[in-house]
C-alpha cells in the first residue's frame, strides 16, 4: 500500500470495531433490561470482553507496552476467549 501507513489503517479499523461492538453491547444491554433474559445477559457480557480484547491490543502495544506486540496479543486473545465462552454459554448454556 502506497502513502497509508498500515499503522493509521488499523487504528481506524479498531476505532470501527469499538464503535461496532459498544452498539452491539447496548441493544444487547436494553434487550436484557426489557426481557430479563439471562442469555442476553451473557450475550452482551461476551461481546463487551470480544470487544475489550479487540482493541486491547492496540492500545497495550500503543500506550503500555512499546515495542511487546506478543504481551498484548496474547492480553487480546484472552479478553477474546473469555468473551467467546460467555457468547457460547449465552447460546446454549443458559435455561430461559
Amino acid at each position: 500500500m502506497s502513502g497509508v501507513p498500515v499503522i493509521d489503517i488499523l487504528r481506524v479499523l479498531q476505532g470501527i470495531i469499538a464503535v461496532l461492538g459498544v452498539v452491539v453491547i447496548y441493544f444487547a444491554g436494553k434487550s436484557f433490561r426489557k426481557t430479563k433474559s439471562g442469555a442476553m445477559l451473557f450475550l452482551a457480557l461476551g461481546f463487551l470482553f470480544v470487544t475489550i480484547g479487540a482493541v486491547t491490543a492496540g492500545v497495550l502495544y500503543e500506550f503500555l507496552l512499546p515495542g511487546n506486540l506478543e504481551s498484548a496479543d496474547v492480553a487480546s486473545a484472552a479478553c477474546e476467549v473469555v468473551g467467546f465462552a460467555l457468547i457460547v454459554y449465552s447460546i446454549v448454556g443458559t435455561k430461559d
